[in-house]
């Protein structure tokens, strides 16, 4: 969150340049705006841990220390001062589009995949919910978008909520010159008098910080506007990917509806100044009670995220952020796992067991466990060949992890495959939310903006310790002691696909590319299961 005007806390990067917030996994510094004589009293804690206090010649200051994404508080004590601070840490190689998609993808579209190929390939786990079709998917959204003759559309609340946007009244800090003062901000002296060249005179100093009122828009009530505006978008795309599916007529009004759509959220503009929310937790306003057009927002967004009968069961969803690195490779796992059930259909195989796939009364749920048993296994009953899926843990720690209670939960995938009358192989599929810099000077960039963040991506490469550990288990396979081949290893993490050596790559994994990455998993085990 941006700092209060009245606040002590600054953050100041490696250079100490000012910044309004840390970047996940970079080092800055908190630098605290008390007077001089009173150093010795400050006390900051970072949640349940006392920071050190540092000394430099004009201000004091505490490292910040080094952590993943999520929310942190800071406290400051200083004689009578108290202070809370609490601090957004978001995702540094991801944009928020993506970690609403990621979200998605975990809590609908992966566990309805896995579940139906499931079925399929011959467990009886009951029925699912019948799939639309491409026509009904778009009736669907042309009702949610376009309305229908007793209820509005978004085309035609968007503008409204435009026109008459709630928002709420925020105060910031400028540095502005003395002359142009109007609501000097007194706390923030003790930094005032320490900047170079800024004091011309014991009673006058040449710039100094304001407090100005803004409007802001950044509110709950219109952060889940944007998120239900987001959510329509993604089943939007999905559409057009299956207008070849439907008569060239229908295909022609999903193009219309999609111009449509895209006309409206531009002329929104509201939206360009809200972020999307890390989590939706239904909380019920009075303006989304009281107000009739958020009010047809919050009722059409509950419909569209109704219970699905297919659900993942696992707790660190209930805090997405600050479980971000441990869902993230959750989000791997399963669409590696969805590969294998794809590739597994195609090919002709049998499950004859699922532990990690289980019915109940209400439908079927889905959870991973890490208790080195096969999570799910296979059968060919033409060529007797079989398939397991399996935890695997890697050798190294993930060091974003290691104050979290998921620790322990981190696997890696490998595909047992056992042919009649050939070596039995194993095939790796590794997901790193931890990642190397290429350069100093890329992995000090601001990330931001989508383009930025595509651009930061393209300068992290996997952990070298996490690139070592395969190379060297594919070299000890290579051996005659070995039960098993490992005739490919793949790291799954957010930068660009590299090739290690002729068993060993590492293959992009972001939300924004599931089919691209869901793609090339299929192709890799088409090769080995075909």
């Amino acid at each position: 969150m941006e700092s209060s005007p009245s606040s002590k806390l600054r953050f100041l990067d490696e250079t100490g340049k000012e910044i309004p917030l840390p970047v996940e996994g970079s080092n800055c510094c908190i630098a605290v705006d008390v007077p001089k004589e009173n150093w010795s009293d400050i006390s900051l804690q970072c949640g349940i841990h006392k920071l050190e206090v540092l000394f430099d010649r004009d201000f004091a200051y505490c490292h910040w220390p080094i952590c993943g994404p999520g929310h942190y508080e800071l406290y400051l004590v200083c004689r009578d001062y108290r202070e809370r601070r609490k601090v957004t840490l978001m995702p540094r190689y991801f944009t928020e589009r993506e970690i609403s998609s990621m979200l998605e993808d975990l809590t609908e579209i992966l566990p309805k995949s896995i579940a139906s190929q499931l079925i399929e390939s011959g467990v009886h786990l009951g029925t699912l919910e019948q799939k639309p079709t491409v026509e009904d998917e778009y009736l669907e959204l042309r009702r949610a978008i376009a309305g229908t003759d007793d209820r509005l559309g978004l085309l035609q609340i968007l503008p409204v909520i435009q026109r008459e946007c709630h928002h709420v009244l925020t105060t910031r800090t400028e540095l502005r010159d003395s002359n142009q003062l109007r609501r000097p901000d007194i706390s923030k002296l003790p930094g005032i008098m320490a900047m170079p060249g800024n004091v011309l005179s014991p009673d006058l100093v040449f710039q100094m910080y304001d407090m100005t009122v803004e409007r802001s828009f950044d509110t709950y009530e219109n952060r889940l506007v944007k998120a239900y505006v987001e959510a329509l978008r993604g089943r939007l795309s999905r559409l057009q990917d299956k207008k070849d599916q439907v008569p060239p007529s229908v295909a022609a009004e999903i193009e219309t509806l999609v111009n449509d759509f895209n006309l409206a959220c531009v002329r929104a503009t509201f939206l360009r100044q809200v972020r999307l929310p890390t989590v939706f937790t239904g909380r019920v306003t009075m303006v989304l009670l009281k107000n009739p057009t958020y009010r047809i927002i919050f009722e059409d967004y509950l419909a569209l995220n109704k219970q699905s009968s297919v659900i993942l069961e696992e707790a660190a969803l209930n805090d997405p952020l600050n479980q971000f690195p441990f869902l993230y490779e959750l989000w791997i796992n399963l669409t590696v796992l969805n590969a294998m059930l794809q590739v597994c259909v195609e090919a002709g195989f049998r499950c004859v067991s699922h532990k990690w796939i289980k019915k109940y009364k209400r439908g079927i749920f889905i959870q991973m466990t890490n208790d080195e048993k096969a999570a799910i296994e296979f059968m060919c009953p033409d060529t007797g060949r079989q398939a397991a899926l399996v935890p695997w843990r890697p050798d190294h720690g993930n060091e974003i992890l290691e104050d979290t209670a998921n620790r322990e939960r981190l696997i890696a995938l490998a595909l047992l495959i056992d042919t009649p009358g050939k070596q039995p192989q194993i095939l790796v599929f590794d997901p790193e939310y931890r990642v190397g810099a290429k350069g100093i000077d890329e992995a000090k960039e601001k990330i931001g903006a989508d383009a930025e963040t595509e651009k930061a991506r393209s300068h992290i490469e996997p952990m070298k310790e996490d690139v070592a550990d395969l190379l060297r288990w594919v070299d000890l396979s290579k051996t005659s002691e070995s039960a098993r081949a490992m005739p490919y290893a793949a790291i799954l993490y957010p930068g660009p696909g590299l090739r290690f050596s002729s068993e060993v790559e590492a293959l992009t994994a972001v939300p924004s590319q599931r089919d691209a990455l869901q793609k090339a998993v299929s192709g890799v085990l088409r090769s080995y299961l075909a």
